[in-house]
């Protein structure tokens, strides 16, 4: 099956966050860090596999500030959902997202930053996973999931 994008949720501030096409598009996730403060998720860069087992490291992209949070999945733990919270934070232009939550087949992690906002959730079922993300800002004002069926 191939991998879809989906999304996104949150503002329209900043420049846009993509995995350049010149790279092969993710089969597998390994790894996140998610930067936040008390306020935003100011930043995310992410590892993954290609179909070819290539690992590739994409970002980091977003702000310079918070705290980083790394996330390693084991060989057989899958990203099933994200989700998190959205909300205009005077810091920011527009809305930014303010929290984020990663939940894998074996652990959830998070929530970063401040759940007030409005909220989102991609939970991916029937074996899929997230195997990418992408995003918008200068902190992290919108974001979105690539999603690999099983």
């Amino acid at each position: 099956m191939g991998v879809v994008k989906i999304g996104p949720w949150g503002g329209e501030g900043g420049r846009d966050w993509d995995i350049p096409a010149a790279m092969p598009r993710p089969h597998r996730l390994e790894a996140i860090t998610v930067c936040s403060s008390l306020a935003v998720v100011d930043a995310i860069s992410f590892a993954y596999r290609d179909e070819q087992g290539r690992r590739h490291h994409v970002g980091p992209w977003g702000g310079n500030g918070g705290d980083p949070y790394v996330v390693r999945l084991e060989p057989s733990e899958l990203l099933t959902e994200v989700s998190g919270t959205f909300a205009y934070v005077g810091t920011q232009p527009t809305d930014a997202v303010t929290s984020l939550t990663l939940v894998t087949s074996l652990r959830r992690h998070g929530p970063f930053g401040d759940v007030d906002g409005t909220p989102f959730s991609v939970p991916v079922r029937d074996g899929g996973s997230i195997v990418g993300l992408f995003g918008r800002g200068w902190a992290w004002d919108y974001i979105g999931v690539y999603v690999r069926a099983s």
